[in-house]
């Protein structure tokens, strides 16, 4: 990838938390909860998708529903940011469950690499990291509108060919309410016990969580 569409790949990204931050200062009802990212005050609703599960299933909007969704986005060849985010979010659903907040919640990795993550590989990925993470992908329409919404921007090198390209991508765990709006993003450096004190602060209940930070 050259290095103007590097610095345009971060200056997406950048653009894609201020907005969020943006529009939780204009929109603000009242004070959101501190945590390592930030809070929507009011929900962002997202467009109706279609993408594919680990099981070669459906994963749409209506999969979000009835549950609190941490969504991270990335893809199984990542050598460094994926593996390591993934590993801190399955540690945040140990506290979770540690602290009997996790009953309502499920975590999803969506792969924005679908050439060479198929289901059979993101179910194979997923279950190397935790027993309730799920795997999803899609076309290329799919995973540009769902990202798009929610604020990740990916690219891949200029006339890629076969299978060792790398995809540079913003690092965001994304949550969304049962009623799978956007409601909140934890932004990088992800650690477990932030995510995991971030989360029961936006619930607003139970005591601060062993190990929260903020």
């Amino acid at each position: 990838m050259s290095r103007p569409q590097k610095l345009a790949l971060l200056a997406a990204c950048i653009l894609a938390i201020a907005a969020g931050i943006l529009y939780g200062i204009l929109s603000r009802s009242g004070e959101p909860p501190r945590i390592a990212g930030f809070v929507y005050p009011e929900p962002k609703a997202i467009s109706p998708f279609r993408l594919t599960n680990q099981d070669g299933g459906s994963f749409d909007l209506d999969a979000l529903k009835g549950k609190w969704s941490f969504v991270y986005f990335g893809y199984t060849y990542c050598p460094d940011a994926c593996p390591t985010t993934l590993a801190e979010l399955s540690r945040a659903h140990k506290l979770l469950a540690d602290a009997g907040l996790d009953r309502d919640t499920q975590y999803v990795f969506v792969s924005v690499d679908s050439q060479r993550d198929t289901p059979r590989r993101l179910a194979q990925y997923v279950a190397f990291f935790d027993r309730k993470l799920l795997g999803a992908t899609g076309t290329d329409a799919a995973l540009t509108q769902f990202t798009g919404e929610v604020g990740v921007a990916y690219s891949f090198p200029e006339g890629k060919k076969g299978t060792s390209y790398t995809v540079d991508h913003s690092s965001l765990i994304a949550l969304f309410d049962p009623d799978a709006r956007l409601h909140a993003v934890f932004t990088p450096p992800q650690r477990a016990d932030e995510i995991a004190e971030g989360f029961r602060k936006i619930l607003g209940s139970g005591p601060r969580l062993s190990g929260g930070t903020r």
